[in-house]
């Protein structure tokens, strides 16, 4: 996408009002929000946009772009539901981020001022970099993934699908973290997660159930 071009926004809530700032910064349009959960919130105005709802698709059935704008960590309802409308994915990388040119950045991921993506890193589809979140070298971030603000997730490491790594948490290199672990905000992780578990702590341990 070119700045100038309209960026669909699919979410209505508090987060979103950031990724409506984000888009304008990296100079999209953003003509609408696009509601997932509740309709009496079609038809209002929430953060300075008209909301419209998600499953009626774009205006005149046209192309038409988004990206997620919702704070859960399962977002692959939503990423289902757009794709079906016939919205196309888009990547939305803030122009304060810096992402090292031998890295990919897959379509749909969303990546906030401040965030670093170190050298030959990717960054999987749908994935949610928060403000100020670090991505060391050679380190693979999963579809759907989210690192919270100020996440620090070192060189080496594997993010697996839908993880969640909380705001100011740190993964050494190396580590693995399955996929849909949940790294819980400040955590310090120095082994390998494993998928579907939650840890806490410094250093990080398991929750127990």
């Amino acid at each position: 996408m070119a700045a100038g071009e309209q960026l669909f926004v699919a979410g209505t809530r508090t987060f979103a009002a950031e990724v409506v700032d984000f888009a304008a910064d990296a100079g999209f349009e953003v003509p609408a929000l696009l509601e997932p959960f509740d309709r009496d919130r079609v038809g209002t105005t929430i953060h300075d946009r008209e909301v419209v709802w998600l499953d009626d698709g774009p205006r005149g059935g046209g192309a038409a772009a988004a990206i997620v704008g919702t704070g859960e960590d399962d977002r692959r309802e939503v990423v289902e539901r757009l794709l079906a409308a016939g919205f196309q994915p888009a990547t939305l990388i803030h122009p304060r981020a810096q992402v090292a040119p031998s890295s990919m950045v897959e379509p749909g991921a969303l990546l906030a001022p401040g965030v670093v993506v170190g050298a030959r890193s990717r960054i999987g589809s749908y994935a949610v970099l928060g403000r100020g979140a670090l991505v060391g070298h050679h380190t693979d971030i999963g579809v759907l993934a989210t690192l919270g603000p100020g996440a620090n997730v070192a060189g080496n490491v594997r993010l697996g699908e839908g993880a969640f790594v909380g705001m100011a948490a740190a993964v050494r290199d190396h580590v693995t973290v399955g996929p849909g672990a949940v790294v819980g905000m400040g955590a310090v992780v120095v082994g390998d997660v494993a998928g579907g578990s939650e840890v806490r702590g410094l250093p990080a341990r398991p929750v127990e159930g």
